[in-house]
């Protein structure tokens, strides 16, 4: 028997499928550039305050702000409404790599450039923002005491946001942040840390209305992480809603990831024609009880991964699942309980997988209606299916290594011998 996804959920796939960024930033004409504050490209004099100096004129007027070519050494800085930072081509934007010195408050160090309930912003140009993140990483594997390390870009409580053409390299910590944002445009972007770098996310988010495409992602952390942590009111809107992901290309890192804070919700993903390649997981979905919420309506198509330990992995489990299936008993459904349904994959092929597939549900709360239709993988080991309902292959194969394609505990699967 096939698999039948409730009309409203048919309804918000095509919804999903379509969803765009419904408005771009606008920028006032008025133009200023941080050379005419004093700023200096040598690679040497620090630039903090000639650079927030011309923020802080475009903070009156609104305008875009330009960084002509050259080396910039400056500290955290701060943008505002109605505000683009044109790095142009050639030009570096560089944190200085003194801990010691960096500026803190509250127990914790400044991000490098931030943004709060802002609107209309834009960040632009062919140029470079380099963390130089190599310090603060030896200084979390010495275990020394330091506060929480910079974010490269945060962005929190925005609106009409656009990210596109710059380079992202070596952060302290996250590259790119946003949060409880709305109306965001990422595009045309890299992102590249070294694959033993910490916590060095490429995009951490949770907004909605969100079209995130052709970026090229290499980190040491999450390639991109959809994070929603906090609880929705009864009745209302999740966290993140209308997101798209297209032509994308991830290379080292932890994959796309949902998770692992969920409990704001989700709805409506729509991932497309996107190539991994070399990531330790690519589709991730991760949560834990107590940390979980309703995922739905999640769609993956014209996929390609390649040398990926952990190909597709959909957990209600983290940071890592039970031994066995058997281990874990059924419980109460208590707060933020992992909530996880209709979850679709097409045209998705894996070729040189470790684990072909880990879908693996909490007994009290099984993954729901998962469909594939034609995905083709080939790995060591086949599908492990815990916990789940209504799980459906369509003209898919699983083809393992080890001769057992697939291992079931509590799940109602088809399609797949």
């Amino acid at each position: 028997m096939k698999l039948k996804i409730p009309l409203i959920g048919l309804m918000l796939i095509a919804i999903a499928a379509k969803a765009q960024y419904t408005k771009l930033p606008a920028i006032p004409a008025k133009v200023y550039n941080v050379m005419d504050e004093g700023a200096v490209g040598d690679g040497k004099t620090m630039n903090t305050q000639a650079i927030q100096k011309a923020l802080d004129r475009a903070r009156s007027t609104g305008g875009k702000v330009v960084v002509p070519a050259g080396e910039y050494m400056c500290g955290p800085l701060t943008l505002y409404s109605k505000t683009e930072l044109q790095i142009d081509k050639g030009a570096t934007l560089r944190l200085p790599n003194d801990i010691e010195h960096f500026p803190q408050t509250n127990g914790r160090y400044l991000n490098f450039i931030d943004i709060a309930d802002a609107n209309d912003i834009k960040i632009s140009g062919g140029g470079t923002i380099d963390g130089q993140g190599e310090v603060w990483w030896k200084a979390v594997e010495a275990k020394a005491p330091i506060p929480r390390r910079p974010q490269m870009l945060y962005i929190s409580g925005s609106q009409r946001v656009e990210i596109s053409g710059v380079t992202f390299l070596n952060p302290p910590n996250t590259h790119v942040s946003l949060k409880d944002c709305s109306d965001v445009y990422i595009h045309d972007i890299t992102i590249t840390a070294p694959a033993t770098s910490h916590n060095t996310d490429g995009i951490n988010i949770s907004a909605k209305n969100t079209t995130i495409e052709r970026c090229n992602i290499a980190t040491g952390d999450d390639n991109i992480a959809i994070n929603f942590g906090n609880k929705p009111a009864f009745g209302a809107e999740p966290e993140v809603k209308n997101m798209v992901i297209r032509d994308c290309t991830f290379g080292i890192g932890h994959g796309l990831s949902i998770g692992s804070f969920t409990s704001g919700g989700l709805s409506n993903l729509f991932v497309s024609k996107c190539t991994f390649d070399g990531t330790t997981s690519s589709i991730r979905i991760k949560t834990a009880r107590g940390r979980g919420g309703v995922l739905d309506n999640i769609n993956y198509e014209d996929i390609t991964i390649k040398n990926s330990h952990y190909p597709i992995f959909i957990s209600e489990y983290y940071p890592k699942e039970p031994k066995t299936p058997q281990e874990d008993i059924l419980t109460a459904k208590g707060d933020r309980i992992p909530d996880y349904k209709n979850i679709s994959l097409k045209n998705v092929t894996v070729t040189d997988a470790q684990e072909a597939i880990i879908i693996w549900g909490v007994p009290e709360s099984p993954v729901q209606h998962v469909r594939f239709e034609n995905v083709n993988i080939s790995a060591k080991n086949g599908a492990q299916i815990y916990n789940a309902n209504k799980v459906e292959f369509i003209n898919s194969t699983v083809k393992a290594a080890n001769d057992e394609k697939l291992r079931v505990y509590k799940a109602g699967v088809t399609g797949l011998n």
